[in-house]
């Protein structure tokens, strides 16, 4: 037998596709069976060559998914972050619904007080994005008084799912009815798992019960570790799409629902940005009311989807860091960011007893009242006896760039369209300041907006004769400059293009 040792090749570990195995392989046959030199792909050890190459080539991507998918940097799956989020115990936020208020008017005419009990529905007029109006449904019973009186109410984008009533707590003092669905029954088996069948789902408003005769309510936990084996819990998992699945534990941790109890789910669908809508926009009452019609409402606000898969996987490790405490300002700033709605947050402070938080939306988008005491609570619980949180909205400071009299002029070779050089300037300063790239206390020197538009293929020379904040001075070209609590965004942006197509 020959021995091989002396000259056997190194082995290349990075080539692991179909290629490079069949090469490989093929390399080591003329060595070992050097009287083989059919390489026809009709000959039957070619065929044999290819298909453990095809398999190689199948295990090596798998490999390499698997390894990709081991860590928090580099996982690609959402289900793979959202794992990696749940092990640094890190919640992600779910879509929220928006709010706000509509008035309700009486007719002159009408001569008693109408009710209009909690979950009323009003709408506004068909949206063609969504192909369809958008509901919103009272939070709480309202009277609104007779012969042209009126009422300022609260209402939440979304309608509550279900059409099958059960009855709680009967024959009690408390029994109420709630509509619900239907998930199916029990197998008695252990991590038993139901999807809600409306989606998207508002998880925040999801109620679980088990039984029929006389239902009893189980409750949602963020993680199953910390559940005891009698337990009535349950954990939900949100998928890209809103669907949302329900499961249960194993006996050990967390109960089991006992074989053949049927489970239904009480919940509310909607959520998302699409909620955010200007004022008196809102003007239906679904089932039409004799004597009532809708006088106004304001903007509806604090909408918002599922929190990303980049945003987790940028803030998963913030949360971890903080251990739940806040000492220094990069612990509060990390706090503030774990508040479902926050998408960037920065923390001053000039006096160790008192922090002030500035925090801001996706996209830039100003918090609500309800967002900022939800914010000041969750960071007030974790801090250090004696110290004052203040938390406020950002400031968003507008960035001219030109003027309608003198723009910014793009000097443009004579091989290349104006128009489209002009459009791609323009793209590449939206996208410098953009609420995905901004943030607070940036500095824009001049010389990084000159250094942008040279880069664009086709730009000879660039004229730049203002640049300045949007609040002051509008003379000359200066670095932008933002305090600790301002964030740059796009102003006024005029630009034109000398020479070219």
């Amino acid at each position: 037998m020959a021995d091989l040792t002396s000259s056997s090749p190194a082995i290349d570990y990075t080539s692991k596709d179909f290629e490079g195995f069949r090469q490989a392989m093929l390399a080591h046959a003329a060595r070992v069976y050097p009287e083989w030199s059919g390489r026809n792909t009709a000959d039957f050890g070619v065929l044999l060559v290819n298909l453990f190459a095809y398999m190689g080539d199948i295990l090596s991507y798998y490999q390499d998914a698997a390894a990709r998918e081991a860590f928090l940097e580099t996982a690609t799956l959402r289900s793979s972050v959202l794992a990696h989020a749940a092990t640094l115990g890190y919640s992600p936020a779910s879509a929220a619904p928006s709010t706000g208020t509509v008035t309700f008017l009486t007719e002159t005419s009408q001569p008693t007080d109408v009710i209009l009990p909690a979950g009323t529905q009003v709408t506004t007029a068909f949206i063609p994005a969504i192909d369809a109006p958008l509901t919103f449904e009272l939070d709480e019973d309202v009277t609104v008084p007779a012969r042209g009186g009126s009422i300022t109410a609260r209402v939440t984008e979304g309608a509550a799912a279900g059409t099958q009533p059960l009855t709680l707590n009967t024959g009690t003092g408390t029994e109420t009815i709630v509509f619900v669905d239907s998930l199916g029954t029990s197998s008695g088996t252990e991590n038993q798992s139901f999807t809600l069948p409306s989606s998207p789902a508002l998880v925040d408003s999801v109620r679980i019960f088990v039984g029929a005769d006389a239902p009893v309510e189980w409750h949602a936990t963020s993680d199953m570790l910390t559940a005891s084996p009698t337990d009535q819990v349950f954990t939900l998992t949100v998928s890209d799409s809103g669907t949302v699945t329900v499961a249960f534990g194993d006996g050990t941790l967390g109960a089991i629902p006992s074989l053949d109890l049927p489970i239904y789910a009480s919940y509310r669908v909607g959520g998302g940005e699409r909620g955010n809508i200007g004022a008196n926009q809102v003007i239906d009452i679904s089932q039409g009311v004799a004597g009532v019609f809708i006088a106004s409402s304001s903007a509806m606000t604090g909408g918002r989807e599922i929190e990303s898969t980049e945003s987790i996987r940028a803030n998963a490790p913030k949360a971890y860091r903080t251990q739940d405490r806040a000492v220094t300002l990069r612990d509060f700033e990390d706090l503030a960011l774990a508040v479902p709605g926050n998408a960037k947050a920065k923390a001053t402070g000039n006096h160790h007893s008192s922090i002030t938080i500035s925090i801001i939306g996706a996209d830039n988008a100003t918090p609500s009242e309800d967002q900022i005491t939800a914010t000041v609570r969750y960071i007030q619980d974790r801090t250090l006896t004696g110290v004052y949180v203040h938390v406020a909205p950002g400031t968003l400071v507008g960035v001219n760039l030109g003027n309608s009299a003198s723009p910014v002029v793009l000097g443009i070779y004579p091989n290349f369209r104006a128009s489209e050089v002009v459009l791609s300037a323009q793209k590449a300063i939206q996208d410098l300041l953009s609420s995905q790239r901004s943030s607070f206390g940036q500095r824009i020197p001049a010389s990084r907006i000159y250094a942008l538009f040279d880069a664009i293929p086709g730009v000879e020379y660039v004229t730049i004769p203002l640049l300045a904040r949007a609040d002051g001075p509008q003379n000359g070209t200066q670095d932008i400059i933002c305090r600790d609590w301002e964030i740059p965004v796009a102003g006024q942006i005029f630009i034109t293009a000398d020479g070219g197509q």
